[in-house]
């Protein structure tokens, strides 16, 4: 497998992990056409004495990137990524639909070997995520490689994360 490959699982199952833990399905599927990772809201309800869960309807998705440090810069709390200007289209061509579409940026350490480490005690995955959703006033862009985001640090994918972008984005 590649590096971008191996970075692209890994972003994968570290979103994965924090949906499962708050109680949300996930799926993904191939060829994506730019959806990496759909998050749905389960909830149940009381039938014959016994929960019934179901979807409800609600869901989100996700465009997922993975870098490293060294291709992000960091200036006070403000992360800079240059994401794909087609990418960053699709975000934004999307962001006023039914369905719009967050970005999840994963960012790993420089060193590979510092990537995951396993013990009998615990998984540890390094560094972390954030999640970028274009404000009002973003216009598409005309550039063909890349267009500069910049991602607040408050931005960082924790355990509630999910429950917050389901309060504002579904």
């Amino acid at each position: 497998m590649t590096e971008e490959h191996i970075k692209e699982a890994l972003s994968l199952r570290y979103i994965e992990l924090v949906a499962a833990f708050n109680g949300y399905k996930t799926s993904s599927s191939y060829p994506d056409y730019g959806t990496d990772l759909e998050i749905k809201e389960v909830d149940f309800r009381i039938e014959n004495q016994h929960n019934r869960y179901l979807e409800t309807g609600r869901e989100l998705k996700f465009q997922l990137k993975a870098t490293t440090e060294n291709s992000i810069v960091v200036e006070d709390e403000i992360i800079k990524y240059d994401l794909n200007s087609s990418t960053y289209n699709d975000i934004l061509t999307r962001k006023n639909t039914k369905s719009p579409l967050i970005l999840i940026l994963f960012v790993l350490p420089s060193d590979k070997t510092n990537w995951l480490n396993i013990s009998d005690n615990e998984l540890i995955t390094r560094k972390c995520a954030y999640w970028f959703f274009p404000d009002k006033t973003e216009l598409l862009t005309a550039n063909s490689a890349t267009k500069r985001i910049s991602i607040n640090k408050n931005n960082f994918i924790s355990n509630e994360t999910l429950n917050q972008l389901f309060d504002n984005y579904s």
